[in-house]
């Protein structure tokens, strides 16, 4: 088994050795929020005061489109204050859906908000929105209908840059087993999926703003194993540098302008645990990932810290983010 094994001081249930110096009070200030299958909802947890957590958001349902929720992000734009990135992979055929929502409208039921959202076909895992432009794009691992051979990033625009985008997509960007995304300070998209990260940069604007494949980066999780990209975030203690999760690591990479133009620098492999679904590292130097346990299955009841784990009963953590709406 491999998916406890966090390179000596990531193991356990528990930790006594902190990591990079930090101590259980600095994480105070760090919160947390997760998308939490059983019951649809956005949850925030502070880990050094673990908790039933402060409901954040609830799904319109737990049925059909809404069914899993898959990824969760804050940012912050000009029209809206701060909104959060939602999207939920659905059930069945495949068929799910994307959502912006308008944190200041969000009713003290904590429902509502909803400024867009879109239904995307092929297992939609994760959400982006390009600041200063507007376009949401949505990162799917399959093809129609759950085909294995599908998988890419559906991009959304806004007739002007910051509006609302359309709720059809402008263009699909093939990627197979696409299933993180995100934006960066220096202008990049990163996507994960198959093999391969990959940075995009952005042309145009408004209705025409579009895509384009910059550069990308290979991994493999050795012979005769799946390589599957599975999420995508900020390690926040260092600039321009990204963790990435596959079926079998956890990899550390860094975004570098050289000479010739940006580039991937070498990546390097922090976690040898199969299926994490997230893992990132906050500002004070906790880090926090979601991998599920023994008899749990794509999720898991436990959301994970270097400065000591914490379970909710009943619970199905799917992804777990720094509670910020800062890009690096």
């Amino acid at each position: 088994m491999h998916r406890r094994t966090f390179l000596g001081a990531l193991a356990g249930s528990a930790l006594t050795v902190p990591l990079l110096g930090e101590t259980p009070a600095e994480a105070a200030t760090h919160t947390v929020i997760t998308t939490e299958q059983a019951t649809g909802r956005i949850l925030r947890f502070n880990p050094s005061a673990w908790n039933g957590g402060s409901v954040l958001w609830k799904a319109p349902s737990r049925t059909g489109t809404w069914t899993n929720l898959s990824d969760v992000k804050r940012r912050g734009t000009a029209r809206w204050g701060n909104v959060m990135l939602v999207t939920a992979s659905g059930a069945g055929d495949y068929l799910g859906k994307a959502a912006m929502i308008d944190e200041s409208a969000i009713s003290s039921g904590r429902t509502g908000g909803i400024v867009w959202q879109a239904n995307v076909d092929g297992n939609p895992h994760s959400i982006e929105r390009i600041e200063g432009y507007g376009a949401i794009v949505v990162a799917t691992s399959k093809g129609a209908t759950g085909s294995a051979g599908g998988g890419g990033l559906s991009l959304f625009v806004p007739t002007t840059n910051g509006g609302r985008p359309s709720t059809t997509r402008v263009k699909f960007y093939g990627f197979p087993g696409a299933h993180g995304v995100l934006w960066t300070r220096s202008g990049h998209l990163l996507a994960v999926g198959n093999g391969q990260i990959r940075a995009y940069t952005v042309t145009g604007s408004g209705s025409s703003t579009r895509l384009k494949f910059a550069f990308s980066g290979s991994f493999s999780d050795g012979s005769g194993r799946a390589k599957t990209g599975h999420d995508i975030l900020p390690d926040y203690t260092a600039a321009d540098t990204y963790f990435f999760t596959s079926s079998y690591y956890v990899r550390r990479v860094k975004l570098v302008a050289g000479p010739t133009g940006w580039h991937f620098d070498s990546m390097t492999k922090v976690s040898t645990a199969a299926h994490v679904k997230a893992y990132t590292r906050m500002p004070n130097g906790v880090r926090t990932w979601i991998v599920p346990g023994g008899g749990e299955g794509d999720w898991s009841k436990t959301v994970h810290f270097s400065s000591g784990n914490h379970s909710k009963s009943g619970a199905r953590f799917y992804r777990v983010r720094y509670n910020a709406t800062t890009y690096r």
